[in-house]
């Protein structure tokens, strides 16, 4: 099979480490590509970061399904990033990493905590917590105060400071599994796991194992009610039409 895994920022440093994670844990007959957002912001750290990225990595993704058509799209942002619109738009299984890392946490104990980076983000990613419908299942959400990049390229001070909070989430927090809730902060899973004696996710790796699932199973989001397609052609809301077999038309 073939995912699609989009990195919904421009950092291409980011996405390295996204798809460097995404192959770690793929199967061997999993064929993984990937893309960053044409447009938009290098970190996705506010809520006008995700709202002005969103549109320009959403009409991308649309082409590119249209031309090499995959079995499934993994976005990798933890947050909302237009991830209804791509289901209303796609009828191939779209995993987005916050999602299915947060549903994935539900079966591994009784609660979890998310681990970001920015302290500012730490009210997007409860709002994010609660719009999933997880408010119940989640103990907590800290962060470590670092930006998406930094994150990648600081390998030894992100591990440093994960490892005091992931600490601090078991013993204070009693949460039992933890989920890096940053691409950026994919890779630091088995280490901190190690660390603190709990489940610790990634969230790109999570999300590929459940669109490979997804895949397997045949399934994919319902198109009945929330993730029906757009009633208006795609042009009129200024996407690009596409020829026959795909093909953009610019």
């Amino acid at each position: 099979m073939e995912l699609l895994v989009v990195n919904p920022n421009t950092s291409d440093v980011v996405l390295e480490v996204i798809l460097s994670s995404a192959r770690r844990r793929a199967r061997a007959d999993t064929r993984i590509t990937g893309m960053s957002s044409p447009n938009g912001t290098r970190n996705i750290d506010s809520a006008y970061g995700d709202y002005m990225s969103a549109p320009h990595m959403i009409e991308a993704v649309r082409r590119r399904v249209a031309n090499e058509r995959p079995d499934a799209v993994v976005l990798a942002g933890f947050g909302n990033v237009g991830i209804f619109a791509l289901k209303e738009i796609l009828d191939i299984p779209v995993c987005s990493i916050s999602e299915s890392s947060m549903a994935m946490a539900c079966l591994l104990g009784h609660r979890f905590s998310t681990l970001t980076m920015l302290e500012q983000f730490i009210p997007y990613q409860q709002d994010l917590v609660r719009l999933y419908g997880f408010e119940a299942k989640c103990a907590s959400v800290r962060a470590i105060n670092i930006n998406v990049e930094q994150a990648v390229t600081d390998r030894e001070r992100a591990l440093r400071d994960l490892s005091a909070q992931v600490k601090e989430l078991v013993a204070r927090d009693q949460a039992e599994v933890v989920i890096l809730a940053c691409a950026g902060l994919c890779g630091y899973d088995e280490e901190l796991s190690r660390i603190s004696g709990v489940p610790v996710i990634d969230p790109v790796v999570a999300a590929v194992k459940m669109a490979e699932a997804l895949v397997d199973m045949r399934l994919s989001h319902s198109k009945v009610r929330k993730f029906h397609a757009p009633p208006q052609p795609i042009a009129d809301y200024g996407g690009h039409v596409l020829a026959p077999g795909g093909r953009s038309d610019s």
